[in-house]
């Protein structure tokens, strides 16, 4: 019996090691494809390390497809708006050609015929995509963005000031946060024409704002004149509902700018602050009828007011192009693709460019006119300049044509400036993580890779002992328990 045991322990004892030496061997054979641990047993320390490691190259690469994503965007968006600006250049040529005092009718038809095709073609640019996405129509990008009517409407003239009289006019109401690029046009029945600054209601006459405020500079600059008791004859009026406060007048303190409902006197009861959602939509069309089909008025009533205190009442209309327009359908939302760890920057991650930062904003859709932003403004602008150089106004298009033309010009130059270094600024990341890559995987490869050399001579070592093994436990172990009796 005691012999029976011996052998029995002494046969389990060989198992044990014959299969350890082949887990061993099995194990080393394990890493043959180039990795040294599979499991956390095989290393906790350097597991936890290779996860972090696995995490962040898996971040890598989704931030590379973002970023690579993201440049596909930006080459097709900066293509487009390179086609649009080139063609901008030439409309802006054509706007100083048709201010040209010796051109005729038959000029001014042929340079209009080629302003309208230069207009159709940078519609057609600005609705370029990128495979089934439309590139400048925000987050509606499965709409198209652009759509040019055939029909004309009544669009409300805008006075297009230029870089002169934009910083007289800025500094002597002291607003600088404001862009006072715009003033809108009225006119009376004797087609006297006075421009209204929507800012604070003040009406100028055509004549001051055209060059009377360079005689005013002339007689004592812009102190003298917001200190003079006389500032209010350089102001033709207000838009106004209410009297004139004369104890403002010397300090040149704009009033509150406010209109007066339909009728031939002015009304003073209720006085409300003049908007320009009130008579034009935000593409700058007039607006004639309510959404209950009720007649809206198409004129303000004005107070003007002389040197002395006189008051005189009045009423303006507004003045009209007809003329075709530009409608969006985008908005003005921005696409954004994630490129790097950490908070969100919706300014440096979005990719795309909207209809209001191709085309800006006018008088008829900005901060102060109580319409949304349209996502054309500048294309309208263009229209209107077609539409005044197809009916030959030589006067208009050498000061407003020519303005408007190079005021839509530069905004497509800082939408595409823009564009360039958010384009820039995702090259430059796209290299860094391309470097973060190479950098993540070198720490996989330290942590994790197998030395072949070594992983040759454990395994040929390995081997060895357990064939050793398996040959000895043949000869020494009995086939039976009948052999070893």
């Amino acid at each position: 019996m005691g012999i029976r045991m011996s052998s029995n322990q002494f046969m389990y004892n060989y198992q044990v090691s014959l299969n350890k030496a082949y887990q061993n061997h099995a194990k080393l054979f394990e890493q043959a494809d180039g990795a040294s641990i599979h499991r956390p047993s095989d290393n906790a320390v350097d597991y936890s390390k290779l996860l972090r490691y696995n995490n962040s190259s898996i971040e890598n690469d989704q931030y590379q497809r973002n970023v690579k994503n993201a440049l596909s965007w930006m080459n097709t968006s900066d293509a487009a708006l390179v086609h649009i600006t080139d063609i901008m250049k030439t409309f802006v040529t054509k706007s100083v050609d048709a201010s040209n005092d010796s051109n005729n009718d038959a000029d001014f038809a042929a340079i209009a015929k080629e302003m309208l095709a230069e207009i159709q073609q940078v519609v057609a640019a600005s609705n370029d995509q990128e495979g089934d996405r439309f590139i400048f129509s925000g987050q509606k990008d499965l709409v198209k963005p652009f759509s040019m009517s055939e029909t004309l409407v009544n669009r409300g003239l805008a006075k297009t000031l230029d870089s002169a009289q934009t910083l007289f006019f800025k500094d002597l109401v002291k607003d600088e946060q404001t862009e006072l690029t715009q003033f809108l046009t009225l006119q009376d029945k004797d087609q006297n024409y006075y421009y209204l600054d929507i800012e604070n209601g003040s009406i100028y006459s055509k004549d001051f704002v055209d060059s009377g405020y360079k005689d005013a500079l002339a007689t004592g600059g812009i102190e003298a004149i917001k200190t003079n008791e006389d500032v209010v004859a350089l102001r033709a009026g207000y838009v106004t509902s209410g009297v004139y406060n004369f104890e403002n007048k010397s300090t040149y303190l704009p009033r509150t700018n406010t209109y007066t409902s339909a009728g031939s006197s002015p009304t003073y009861s209720s006085a409300t602050a003049f908007k320009i959602s009130d008579h034009f939509d935000n593409r700058g069309v007039l607006i004639t009828e309510d959404e209950n089909g009720n007649a809206v008025q198409t004129y303000v009533t004005v107070t003007f007011v002389d040197s002395e205190g006189n008051l005189t009442y009045t009423t303006l209309g507004f003045t009209t192009v007809s003329q075709q327009i530009v409608n969006y359908y985008g908005d003005d939302k921005g696409i954004s693709m994630i490129k790097l760890n950490g908070a969100a920057d919706p300014v440096s991650d979005t990719v795309n460019v909207t209809g209001a930062d191709l085309y800006g904003r006018d008088i008829f859709d900005n901060a102060l006119s109580g319409n949304s932003v349209s996502g054309c403004a500048m294309l309208n602008n263009m229209l209107t300049v077609y539409a005044k150089t197809n009916a030959g106004d030589r006067h208009w298009m050498s000061s407003d044509g020519i303005t408007l033309a190079k005021v839509t010009d530069n905004t497509l130059n800082i939408a595409e400036t823009k564009l360039g270094a958010r384009g820039q600024l995702y090259n430059d990341v796209l290299t860094m993580l391309e470097k973060q890559e190479t950098n993540i995987t070198e720490d996989i490869t330290n942590v994790s890779s197998t030395d072949v050399a070594k992983l040759a001579v454990q395994l040929m070592e390995m081997s060895t002992l357990y064939n050793m093994s398996l040959s000895m436990g043949g000869r020494i172990l009995p086939q039976s328990l009948a052999d070893y009796l």
